[in-house]
């Protein structure tokens, strides 16, 4: 099968983002111990990125041109954005504001490539909702409930994490970065198949049979 660019160019961020998860995961020390927690909280904001697509997905139903899509777009992310900087209040950081914007850029990647988009890419977009959701919800039952191994995240290094409470994710944090390299593995893997080969065509620039 041959391989096309504009897919692999949608399926890029969360490509970088589910390789990101497996060297942390791997190889801890590379990234840090900050960074680790990081990537931990990371996947609770993916939810309210998760919540936030529905809506997305009815703007790309609508026949819009790509600056109304833009600005649309921006306006919601705006919206939940006000979320999001409650949230870096709360934990004293401005990472969730950064992480917010790159998983956007994950989400949305593709559609911001495609200006216009068909019947059958708008069901693609609701479909690829619906596997955010199942990816996240069985992605998390099943990092936590199967024996993954911990890799390099050893009892040694998860006490460098000084990471309060308790909790599986808090006990065990390499289940959030298998968490983590699963489920954007997926997404990747399913905006490539969601993706069409080619480049998008306006409706008002197709050529008449």
């Amino acid at each position: 099968m041959r391989i096309s660019l504009p897919r692999l160019i949608a399926a890029l961020p969360d490509a970088i983002t589910a390789g990101v998860y497996l060297t942390a995961w791997v190889e801890p020390s590379i990234p840090g111990p900050a960074t680790i927690k990081n990537l931990m909280l990371t996947m609770l904001i993916e939810f309210i990125v998760i919540h936030s697509s529905g809506f997305y997905a009815g703007i790309a139903a609508v026949d819009l041109g790509r600056a109304k899509r833009l600005a649309l777009l921006s306006g919601l992310s705006a919206f939940y954005l006000l979320f999001i900087v409650v949230f870096a209040y709360a934990f004293d950081s401005t990472w969730p504001i950064f992480a917010f914007a790159w998983l956007f850029l994950c989400r949305f990647f593709h559609l911001w490539i495609r200006p216009a988009q068909s019947e059958q890419e708008t069901l693609g977009s609701m479909g690829l909702w619906a596997a955010s959701v199942a990816t996240y919800v069985l992605g998390a039952i099943a990092t936590v409930a199967l024996p993954l191994p911990a890799l390099g995240v050893t009892p040694d290094f998860v006490a460098t994490l000084h990471l309060p409470g308790s909790g599986e994710w808090i006990e065990r944090p390499y289940t959030v970065l298998a968490f983590g390299t699963l489920y954007f593995a997926v997404q990747a893997f399913a905006k490539y198949k969601v993706t069409p080969a080619g480049v998008a065509q306006s409706p008002h620039q197709a050529t008449p049979a």
